[in-house]
């Protein structure tokens, strides 16, 4: 094209220089130049931008490829997270169950020791006021056998309420039997390990 191209230029500018005068085919010859010309300038705009666009295309290749490493990376490292947090919460998980039954067996067993506690404190007060009668009758046993002008009826009756008492011991309760079934000595001439038999 470019070789038929070229034979009618030289055909037009052979004609242009006989004639000086424009012809049609002069006038088609110079078209068809300025055709050209545009051609050409348009081809190389076209392959300017087009080296443009791959320029582009392959920053944007390179940009999205790194994205997409440093996302993959980065999920890796998420990934690593999370499943360590999970190891973490298993474990601490399996603590809190620990600390829970350690918790319920210290309940249970403050809750037996207060049981215990009170049940103690109940017998104790129970025994301490048990005592306190038994003291209190003693002394007044003992007054009553100290003072021989009372009545031995009373002092009779007030060793017998002495020996009903639970707490006072065996070896006691047959030293006021003994004591009352006697023909009764004063109470001043009975040592006191004979009357209660310490």
């Amino acid at each position: 094209m470019k070789s038929s191209f070229g034979r009618a230029a030289l055909l037009a500018l052979s004609l242009a220089s006989l004639g000086g005068a424009v012809t049609p085919i002069t006038k088609v010859i110079q078209l068809l130049k300025e055709m050209e010309a545009k051609g050409v300038q348009e081809k190389e705009a076209e392959a300017t931008r087009f080296s443009a666009f791959g320029q582009w295309c392959a920053d944007q290749k390179r940009i999205k490829s790194e994205e997409i490493a440093e996302g993959t990376q980065k999920i890796e490292e998420l990934t690593a997270k999370i499943e360590k947090a999970a190891s973490e919460i298993a474990a601490l998980t399996d603590r809190i169950q620990e600390l829970d039954e350690d918790v319920g067996r210290w309940e249970r067993d403050t809750k037996a020791a207060t049981d215990v506690r009170a049940k103690e404190a109940a017998d104790y007060m129970a025994t301490s006021a048990d005592l306190g009668e038994s003291l209190d009758a003693l002394d007044g046993a003992i007054m009553v056998l100290k003072q021989r002008s009372a009545n031995l009826a009373q002092a009779q009756g007030a060793l017998l309420q002495v020996q009903s008492l639970k707490l006072i011991p065996a070896a006691s309760k047959a030293a006021l039997m003994a004591f009352l079934q006697q023909a009764q000595p004063a109470v001043e001439e009975m040592p006191d390990e004979q009357l209660f038999n310490k």
